[in-house]
Formats: C-alpha cells, structure tokens, sequence
C-alpha cells in the first residue's frame, strides 16, 4: 500500500508544498514559509517600503517613505503608516492612537553621517531596527538585519490571536532578500 502511495507522497510538495516569489530581479521558489500570504491581498501603495500583515484578518499595515518630488524625506514626518482596509472596500485609514502608542507607530531619528537616511523602529517590535532612504533610481528602500545578514525587507506576516484590545502575539515572520546576494530570506521569531 505505502508503495502506490509513495509516488503521490513525493508530488504533493511538487504542487502544493511550493510558493513562487518574485522579487524585482529574481523569482525564487520556497517551501512553506511565503504560504502564510496565499488568500491574503498585496497593497501596492506609492513609496511603499513593507507591509505588515496578520493571522487573523487580510487588513494589511502599509509604511512608506514621505519623500518629496526632489527625493528628500520630510523632516517633520519621515515614515507614514496606515491600515489598507481589504475587509472592507480597501480603503486607507490612519492608525488610532491605542495602534501607533502601543503597536504599529513608529520612532524615527536621521542619521547625522547620512543627510537623506532614516532610523526607525516600530513601537511594539523595538529590536528590530530599519533604515529606510531613497536609492540612486529615487526608489524608497528600507534595509535591516534578518537572519543575522544585512537585508531589504518587504513584508511581515504576524501570527496572532486577536480577542482583547490589544492582541496577542505568538510570531513574527520576516520576508525580504538580502543584500549582498539579492536572495531570498526569512526569519521566524517565536514570542
């Protein structure tokens, strides 16, 4: 019996086990990770530098970078963060205060050594440290470290359980490429 199934065995992953991500300059395949995204709406908002997604609805958190028609990143407000609404009709919505004080807001310094580059973390996930500019093509670019190596990061999916006011978080998955080589990377933190 195992011997008739074990040609099925081997092809399910073929077909189902296997996620495509493109990337600006390379499409990659994947097992597993990226699939916690399947269902789930893509935003594609102007000088979009990540979204942040979650477990238990396709709303999605957008950041992007306010930069002016010469590339320079606004001093007073250097990253904006909204909710894309895909429960509703998609629409944008700004956080509330109880989102930005205590979960997706953000703390932004410039860096004094480079003129048009910003730090930031989010509120509720302070380890992480970002770094958002504008590339020589005038595309806003956020880098950070995922998996120990130096990358852009593109999306963050959150595996939660939203039954208080604030909700709980088990995990945070991050999504980006690296660096160097321009590879696909992923970092799973357990909370």
């Amino acid at each position: 019996m195992l011997k008739k199934l074990f040609p099925l065995l081997i092809l399910i992953p073929v077909f189902y086990g296997f996620n495509k991500i493109e990337y600006k300059n390379s499409t990659e395949f994947i097992i597993g990770e990226d699939s916690v995204f399947n269902g789930y709406p893509t935003p594609k908002d102007a000088n979009m530098l990540f979204y942040i997604q979650k477990s238990f609805n396709t709303n999605a958190v957008v950041y992007t970078l306010n930069i002016d028609s010469k590339g320079q990143i606004n001093k007073d407000e250097p990253i904006n963060v909204f909710w894309r609404r895909y429960q509703e009709q998609g629409q944008k919505r700004e956080l509330k205060y109880v989102e930005k004080t205590f979960g997706f807001g953000v703390k932004a310094d410039f860096l004094k050594d480079r003129p048009n580059t910003v730090e930031f973390t989010i509120v509720a996930l302070k380890k992480l440290k970002l770094f958002a500019t504008v590339d020589t093509k005038g595309n806003p670019t956020v880098a950070t470290t995922i998996n120990g190596k130096p990358a852009y990061i593109d999306k963050v999916f959150i595996t939660a359980e939203h039954t208080k006011l604030l909700p709980e978080v088990f995990a945070v998955e991050l999504f980006g490429k690296e660096i160097k080589s321009g590879k696909y990377i992923y970092e799973r933190i357990e909370k």
